[in-house]
């Protein structure tokens, strides 16, 4: 469909977010007095600035017509009050009311030919410096170039709200980066390859320029990288760029190493990495080994305190290496006492006045943690008083600059952490307190890169970090079928489950009949036979796409749990709708995965009000395109969180991805009930599978930890005598 148009003079600016560049605006036309609403990425314009807006008429159930904007250009002026308006805006700063009115009086909309080529006559006008009439005319230009910018991401099939990240990327220099280097779109969420190359390729940028080589090389790098990967091998880098870029392997040679002398690539350990990933995993090796070789600021007694003897004796070396040694690892299944160790644990912290800190990845996991054990716990982000930067990642308040006022800090759900996430803590935490990481390492790895919890546990980083892996399962959770079947999944010895088996029901239902046979199980089936409500209940799938996908049950379980009945939806959203976060905010102080329910929404000023288990936020709507339906969730995004029921969908065209530590996760979110639902013969093969066994995530920590361990054990020279070679108390 051909874009529309709509050209006009903005009258007003209704609603703008800087942070997301949606704008919503009053445009008046020379033939529509009466003007007409404009939304899109239009945040960066002022009343009085004259555009031409591309995109497509709709109708708005509450406003009427609106134009749909994709992109804008900025016009020549149509009035002498609006262009006067326009340069009293904040966009010219130094201008304001009066001396906007005497340069329109004096150039009138002649002002733009003026300022695009002979900018010096403005300081023909009383109180325009010779610099004042360069910051206009410069000004003037860049509103002029992001309107373009706007257009050309647009017309290369960037999303509006992608096109709204570039712009927020690279601010007011957007136009000036991209025209130097249409690639430099890669840095941000959401661009993609082609993407950029549509771009590049408009610019006339040649298929063996090295701007693109590098690129190719950059993007081949995070694609062998994108299931988690730290790093990458050099023949299997160099072929999926030449793959990428369509050049032979001479030139695929070339990108590499115009990439690693460009610093955009970085070689170590005869690896190829990122280098933030590189950058990463060197600072969480480098601050563990910190931590592993200080002195403890432990009381001896705490050090040497005897733990509750009701624990067993797994339970109580736990505890023990946890008070002795600055780093420990706590893992362990189902049913083995991970918490009840994590209790027993901050019980002897507190008989001695320590100070501890308990924290998770995730709100989910951080709620659940406070939940277990009786303390406030709070997500990473917040303990590290995490803000927002200029991208999409984040500024810590503690640090290596600042480390935190803890003795102890236990981090629980340790699986979840990647190693930029782990490297934040672990560079917080204070010389001598002590980090206790708490976690199953047979669940799913990170969504992140890296595999921190599964590297510390194995072989070389088990010889420097002291780690108990709770193994009896305790005989009220052996009761509990859900927990036997976990374990025997992970072992890879459980039979196909058929019937009702204890607390675990296997429901047979062929892939077409999956979504209203889960509807139905949700809705009426599961609250009326284990007396929990439908809230209670929390479906899973491993893939978002076909019949039985996460997309399609949230369609279905909203249709059958909470119908639009006619009323009007915001952001997407009705009051009663189960949602999730889908990434962190720390301005909403909200994290990727938290789950809420829409309790309020005001469609006058476009909000949605969700309620959290940490509280009540309201989104505007923008912000509320972060949340998404969670009558369905992933596996991944269910990792931290516990139901009472889970209903796991099992639909053979998932096969793919049902693998031994997936179903394997999705098993121990259950409480108290567990219906398998679709081939259930699917978990039988799913436990021969093992992710892990077959694609180990590519890491260095364990063997950069034992080296730098080692290194930060050795006397330093500046205190050993030249003539014994002893070292100086």
């Amino acid at each position: 469909m051909a874009a529309e148009e709509l050209r006009g003079e903005v009258a007003a600016v209704v609603f703008a977010n800087a942070e997301t560049g949606f704008g919503v605006v009053e445009v008046v036309g020379a033939e529509d007095e009466d003007g007409a609403r404009a939304t899109g990425p239009l945040a960066a314009l002022v009343a009085g600035q004259c555009v031409r807006l591309l995109g497509r008429w709709t109708d708005h159930e509450r406003y009427g017509p609106t134009f749909a904007a994709d992109a804008y250009e900025q016009t020549a002026p149509s009035s002498v009050a609006g262009l006067q308006a326009y340069l009293a805006s904040d966009r010219f700063p130094g201008v304001g009311q009066t001396l906007a009115q005497r340069i329109t009086e004096r150039f009138g909309l002649e002002l733009g030919e003026v300022l695009a080529a002979e900018p010096q006559r403005l300081t023909a006008v009383k109180g325009v410096s010779a610099q004042l009439a360069k910051t206009v005319a410069e000004a003037w230009r860049s509103a002029d170039e992001q309107g373009r910018l706007v257009a050309t991401l647009s017309a290369a099939g960037l999303p509006a709200r992608t096109v709204s990240a570039v712009l927020r990327a690279f601010g007011d220099g957007a136009p000036a980066t991209v025209a130097a280097d249409p690639y430099a779109v890669l840095g941000v969420a959401g661009v993609a390859w082609a993407h950029a190359e549509t771009l590049a390729r408009a610019a006339g940028v040649d298929r063996l320029d090295p701007r693109r080589l590098v690129a190719g090389a950059v993007a081949a790098e995070r694609a062998c990288c994108a299931s988690g990967h730290l790093a990458v091998e050099g023949p299997a880098l160099q072929a999926e760029a030449r793959r990428l870029l369509g050049v032979d392997q001479v030139d695929a040679r070339r990108a590499l190493d115009l990439a690693e002398q460009c610093d955009a690539l970085v070689r170590d350990a005869q690896l190829w990495w990122a280098p933030d990933d590189l950058e990463a995993e060197r600072t969480l090796a480098s601050e563990l080994a910190r931590l592993l070789v200080a002195r403890s600021v432990l009381p001896a007694a705490a050090r040497s305190a005897e733990p509750d003897l009701g624990l067993t004796a797994e339970q109580r070396a736990a505890v023990r290496r946890a008070l002795s040694r600055s780093v420990s690892v706590l893992t362990g299944g189902p049913g083995t006492g991970k918490t009840r160790t994590v209790v027993a644990l901050v019980d002897a912290c507190e008989a001695h006045d320590l100070r501890v800190a308990l924290c998770a990845p995730t709100g989910r996991a951080a709620k659940r943690l406070e939940e277990l054990t009786g303390r406030g716990a709070t997500t990473i982000h917040r303990l590290l008083e995490a803000r927002g930067d200029s991208g999409d990642g984040f500024t810590f308040g503690y640090g290596a600059h600042r480390r935190l006022p803890h003795d102890v800090v236990v981090a629980d759900e340790w699986s979840m952490a990647d190693t930029a996430l782990a490297a934040a803590l672990a560079s917080a935490v204070g010389d001598g307190a002590h980090l206790v990481a708490v976690g199953d390492a047979d669940q799913l790895p990170s969504v992140g890169p890296g595999a921190v919890l599964r590297d510390l546990v194995t072989e070389p980083a088990a010889t420097v970090v002291p780690a108990t892996r709770l193994t009896a399962v305790h005989r009220q959770a052996a009761a509990s079928r859900i927990v036997t079947l976990a374990h025997e999944i992970n072992a890879g010895t459980v039979a196909t489950p058929r019937g009702r088996d204890g607390d675990v029901f296997a429901v047979p239902e062929h892939p077409a009949g999956i979504a209203d046979r889960v509807a139905e199980i949700v809705a009426v089936r599961a609250p009326a036979y284990f007396g929990v409500l439908p809230a209670d209940v929390q479906v899973l799938a491993p893939m978002y796409r076909g019949a039985a996908g996460v997309d399609r049950l949230n369609v279905r379980l909203k249709e059958r749990l909470n119908p639009a009945r006619g009323r009007r939806a915001v952001a997407g959203f009705h009051e009663g709708d189960r949602v999730v976060q889908t990434r962190n905010d720390v301005e909403l102080d909200v994290a990727n995965g938290d789950l809420g329910e829409v309790v309020v929404t005001d469609a006058a000023q476009r909000t949605v009000t969700v309620a959290f288990a940490s509280g009540t936020v309201t989104y505007d709507g923008q912000q509320a395109a972060d949340l998404a339906p969670a009558w369905c969730l992933t596996v991944h995004k269910a990792q931290g969180g516990e139901w009472p029921v889970v209903v796991v969908v099992l639909d053979p065209a998932h096969r793919s991805m049902l693998w031994r530590e997936l179903v394997y996760t999705a098993v121990t979110r259950a409480r108290s009930g567990l219906l398998l639902v679709g081939d259930p013969g699917l978990v039988t093969a799913a436990a021969r599978r093992s992710a892990a066994g077959a694609r180990p995530r590519r890491t260095a920590l364990g063997p950069r930890l034992v080296a730098a361990v080692a290194a930060a054990r050795l006397p330093d020279p500046r205190n050993v005598s030249s003539h014994t070679g002893e070292e100086v108390p």
